[in-house]
């Protein structure tokens, strides 16, 4: 089934079988990508994704430093002693300078496949920002299509006769069970218009929240539109190797194998290149000795295999972790894309079969009323099943909806930078 002519019939159905919501001039009307640019741009979880990256961006800077270098002065009164002048005098002056050579260039090539990774975790934050933001624009969606279907089944009671609002060209007998009928739909209609108007009033609070909107901001969503058709699942699933979640937990493995190296840098003491200048005594004058030394750590009761061990081990864990990812990634995109298929399958169904069917019998009965072939209790049947199946009809659009937002989650795709579009 093609999703292009489905969500074309949902915008017939929207706009000319379903009244709207009437919307002022200082009504916002929000689209899906006003609703997620709005939400990224005021979410603290973007802030925190943000800091993340900040993060790591230090943890490289100092990961390409060297270590600072030691300076060593001293003074004493040797050379005092020794030739007898007395006082005190600097006698020393040494800089030592540890020498990392090769462990600076592998913990920055850990600190690089880290920052990689952090920047892959915010646009994964981007893409579920975007999944929370689409939900409660969704549910807002749906609860303003109830309550306009509740607004319209409520004027169709109202128009009954026996009502005061019908205009019946015929004087019609109404028997004593028609007429104890018609209060109970008045009533069961004002219950769902309530209940409807509720629900909206429910979604909206949730959808200002998300949007951080001011608690009596008036706000309404653009009704059911068109969606592109969505890429075949081989397709998602070739291009999933460049989904945030997958690719940060590849950089993670990298890292953590990267580590590995850096382990084996990290066991012993960096050597230490010393250099010192000392006065002295030499042939009975004071003179200046200078020279140069190396410090080399000698591991002879400590290996530190720890470290490496421990590297190790990490680098395992990020392996198998990655599989995973990949395992769950792969199960979730394949869910996601059968109940969009399923939805969507299932809507142009009750489209096809139920609905319009239930339309003409609807219209059909009306015309038949007005001729005054049928009775009251014929003709709201009739309008009871044709409302029925646009219930329906609504709930199954809100699920392609909510399922379209999950297979954009599932494959890595972002409804602000690109669309799901069918694949060659």
């Amino acid at each position: 089934m093609s999703c292009k002519v489905f969500f074309s019939a949902i915008a017939v159905f929207w706009f000319v079988g379903m009244p709207t919501v009437g919307v002022s001039a200082d009504t916002v009307v929000w689209t899906l990508e006003s609703a997620i640019q709005r939400a990224k741009e005021i979410a603290p979880e973007m802030r925190a994704a943000e800091a993340d990256v900040t993060t790591r961006q230090a943890e490289l800077t100092q990961a390409s430093s060297w270590p600072n270098p030691t300076i060593d002065l001293r003074a004493d009164d040797r050379l005092g002693q020794e030739d007898g002048r007395g006082g005190t005098d600097m006698t020393q002056f040494a800089l030592s300078q540890p020498l990392p050579l090769r462990r600076v260039a592998r913990e920055r090539a850990v600190a690089e496949t880290r920052l990689a990774g952090a920047e892959e975790g915010r646009r994964l934050r981007r893409l579920e920002l975007e999944r929370a933001a689409a939900q409660a624009f969704h549910d807002l969606q749906r609860a303003q299509a109830k309550i306009d279907l509740a607004r319209a089944r409520l004027k169709e009671t109202e128009s009954y006769p026996g009502t005061g609002g019908g205009r019946d060209r015929l004087v019609r007998y109404l028997a004593p069970l028609e007429r104890a009928r018609l209060p109970i739909l008045r009533e069961e209609a004002n219950q769902t218009v309530a209940a409807a108007e509720r629900e909206r009033e429910q979604a909206l609070i949730a959808f200002r929240a998300r949007l951080a909107l001011p608690a009596d901001a008036a706000a309404e969503v653009v009704p059911l539109a068109e969606l592109p058709a969505p890429s075949t699942l081989e397709a998602l699933e070739r291009n999933l190797e460049n989904h945030p979640l997958l690719i940060a937990a590849r950089k993670e493995q990298e890292a953590a194998e990267a580590n590995v190296a850096a382990a084996q840098s990290q066991r012993f003491a960096d050597p230490a290149l010393n250099l010192f200048r000392e006065r002295d005594i030499l042939g009975g004058d004071r003179r200046y000795v200078t020279g140069v030394g190396l410090s080399v750590q000698v591991p002879l009761w400590s290996t530190n295999p720890g470290v490496l061990d421990k590297a190790k081990a990490e680098a395992l864990r990020a392996r198998t972790e990655f599989e995973l990812a990949h395992r769950e990634l792969l199960t979730r995109l394949r869910r996601s894309h059968a109940e969009l298929m399923r939805a969507s399958a299932q809507a142009e169904r009750v489209r096809a079969n139920l609905l319009e069917p239930a339309q003409r019998l609807n219209d059909l009965t009306r015309r038949s009323f007005a001729a005054g072939e049928t009775n009251v209790l014929t003709l709201i049947d009739a309008a009871n099943s044709y409302f029925d199946a646009q219930a329906r009809y609504v709930e199954l659009v809100a699920q392609v909806q909510e399922a379209a937002s999950e297979l954009r989650l599932a494959s890595g795709v972002s409804m602000l930078n690109s669309t799901m579009e069918t694949a060659p």
